[in-house]
């Protein structure tokens, strides 16, 4: 029934995919401005940090029935909304609406695979994140040939419709499903976390990953259309570039599971990720791309399971709804900024410098607080010995 969780979310998350290849066309057809480009893009990572912060506390409580039903009516309302909206508050508020949905499924998707014990929390983790990767190469392909068909409502409703086909079975099975609960959870907690020097370790590497998700996904499609790629085009170069994150999660978690030290497979993925980002900002051609994207998605797909098991040794199984909440958090706001500011930055320079540049330069400066972080925590455990 697990992989009816994926199902779930990669549907969801094909909603954001979707609108992000027709970030162009929405610009160009309805004259919204780079700010309002920026609004859209980034409310799909503001509304599910909403959710991670406010909602995840009852996903350790144990109340996934419910709050599956208010994801479910969210997405649906906001893709039945989103296809037909023409002007930025209603592009806006029907995106959030979607994302917010997105957000309160992944409280409850992750909570219900971790289950009852967190010792394959990554390999569990890491085939959610493929769903939602999945999602994203599944989107902008289902936009540029649907919307070519029907209309930009096209996809939306093909999104929503299949969303209403698996909500009854998803939320009958979460009605029963075995999860480890813990009684007094609440959102204050999760920045409690912060002061252990691993919590911020890893917190660190999954900001500087969504940075670059923000900046990828708000300036992808400007990106390549200023290289000469369609709609089309587009959607197939995303393929190609994700391919990795479709499968490597999930083996890299069942590996990183396993790992005596997982905060150092982190490390290593990090200090790769860093020069390849700054590549994409500095020299920029379409096989440049696609070469040095796709190599960004596999650090990526290591990042992710990797942080996810450091937080995990941390919290347990019973308040990993807040833990991994707490990543939710702070990699969607670092992603809604950079979503919101990329595409001026991108602007300002002609060219993706200032955007991928900005978000090298932000990737270095967590690395650093990632390392002093880890020496600390090895200077605690050193210091109980």
């Amino acid at each position: 029934m697990h992989r009816l969780v994926y199902v779930t979310y990669l549907l969801m998350v094909a909603s954001a995919g979707v609108t992000f290849v027709f970030l162009e066309d929405v610009e160009t057809l309805y004259g919204i401005s780079s700010f309002g480009i920026g609004l859209i893009s980034s409310l799909s990572f503001i509304s599910g940090v909403v959710a991670s912060v406010f909602l995840a506390p009852l996903g350790d409580r144990g109340h996934l029935r419910t709050l599956a039903v208010l994801a479910f009516v969210s997405a649906i309302a906001g893709n039945l909304w989103i296809g037909f909206a023409t002007e930025l508050w209603s592009l806006s508020v029907s995106r959030g609406l979607a994302g917010l949905g997105t957000g309160m499924f992944s409280v409850v998707g992750r909570k219900a695979l971790i289950g009852e014990t967190a010792e394959d929390g990554a390999e569990m983790v890491g085939g959610f994140i493929s769903a939602a990767v999945a999602g994203f190469l599944l989107g902008p392909a289902l936009g540029a040939i649907l919307g070519e068909i029907g209309g930009i409502e096209t996809p939306y409703l093909t999104i929503a419709g299949a969303l209403i086909l698996v909500s009854v079975p998803m939320v009958r099975w979460l009605d029963s499903v075995p999860v480890a609960v813990a009684d007094r959870v609440r959102s204050s907690e999760m920045l409690g976390l912060l002061r252990r020097p691993a919590v911020r370790a890893a917190s660190a590497a999954h900001i500087a990953v969504f940075f670059n998700i923000g900046v990828f996904d708000a300036t992808v499609d400007e990106l390549l259309t200023d290289l000469g790629a369609s709609n089309q085009r587009v959607a197939l170069i995303l393929l190609i570039v994700g391919s990795p994150l479709l499968f490597i999660p999930r083996l890299a978690g069942k590996r990183i599971d396993q790992a005596a030290q997982p905060s150092l497979i982190m490390l290593g993925a990090f200090a790769l990720f860093i020069p390849i980002v700054l590549t994409l900002g500095l020299w920029v051609s379409t096989i440049v791309f696609i070469v040095f994207a796709t190599t960004q998605t596999v650090m990526e797909s290591v990042l992710f399971p990797a942080s996810t098991r450091v937080i995990l040794d941390e919290t347990g199984a019973e308040r990993s709804a807040i833990g991994t909440g707490l990543l939710d958090a702070l990699g969607g706001t670092a992603g809604g900024l950079s979503a919101f500011i990329a595409p001026t930055l991108f602007d300002l320079t002609d060219g993706p410098l200032g955007s991928f540049g900005t978000s090298g330069l932000v990737a270095g400066g967590l690395f650093a607080l990632a390392v002093l972080s880890l020496r600390r925590q090895n200077d605690r455990v050193a210091s109980k010995v």
